[in-house]
């Protein structure tokens, strides 16, 4: 008995096009066509149509036509501020350990791509609980949120991690401020036993400071980590890295709480 794959492509749909030469966009199907550098393709040749299909452009040129993860939302998101690349958001959930059910503090939620992949992961029971002082990023956040249908499982609150009182313990934090080490006090007090946290600085200095606030505030097995990537060019005779690569991101600082009463 055969059954059906997937939802098949709506109007309204976010579809992610890749062309013949790797670019990527996430558009909305509506209207008669969606247009590309390569050309336009006609809604009608994706519409009742199962993601995962090549279809042509007007010019003739090849575009794959695929139903958008997560990530491939990141790189355009509407911002204010610099967005949290994939390359460190990747090694900071697993370092986390986030997982279904979880409850999770974001302290400074920018443009919400950290709150957005933590939701996925987290999801259905669980909840991220994503802080920004500013109005504005909570705005923009909540529309990229809702873009990608993760709305549900982010609570977005326009306060300051360094002094609310928080309603609950959380299973994991990340904290992504310009100045961390006056929020980690707070933070680390309504972390649960054995939680993971994850402090994210773009230089050497705020690093160190980092470091000397983590031991201060009871954080133990403190790990720092750089995340490079370089991208290869694997043809068949000419195998070789990419000209270019995504070198020095941010800094990631990891910790974990633990409780010493019978110490």
């Amino acid at each position: 008995m055969s059954r059906r794959l997937s939802v098949v492509f709506k109007e309204g749909d976010d579809v992610l096009l890749i062309d013949s030469k790797g670019k990527k966009r996430v558009v909305k199907i509506q209207g008669d066509r969606i247009h590309t550098h390569r050309g336009y393709i006609l809604v009608s040749d994706i519409l009742g149509r199962l993601p995962g299909l090549a279809v042509k452009t007007h010019a003739g040129e090849e575009v794959l036509a695929l139903k958008p993860c997560v990530v491939d939302y990141i790189p355009k998101l509407a911002r204010r501020t610099q967005v949290i690349y994939p390359k460190d958001v990747g090694y900071m959930v697993l370092s986390l350990g986030i997982s279904p059910g979880f409850r999770v503090l974001d302290a400074g939620t920018g443009s919400g791509a950290a709150a957005m992949v933590m939701a996925n992961l987290v999801k259905p029971d669980g909840r991220v609980f994503s802080y920004d002082v500013n109005e504005e990023s909570i705005g923009i956040a909540r529309r990229n949120l809702e873009r990608v249908g993760l709305a549900e499982q982010v609570e977005l609150v326009l306060g300051d991690v360094k002094t609310v009182v928080f309603n609950e313990f959380f299973d994991a934090a990340l904290i992504d401020l310009p100045d961390p080490w006056d929020a980690l006090r707070n933070v680390a007090g309504f972390l649960k036993p054995s939680a993971r946290i994850c402090v994210v600085v773009p230089t050497m200095n705020q690093l160190e400071k980092t470091y000397r606030a983590m031991q201060d505030s009871g954080l133990v097995h403190l790990e720092t980590a750089e995340i490079m990537l370089r991208r290869i060019r694997p043809f068949e005779g000419r195998v070789r890295p990419e000209s270019l690569m995504i070198g020095h991101t941010a800094y990631l600082m990891l910790g974990v709480k633990v409780l010493r009463e019978n110490i």
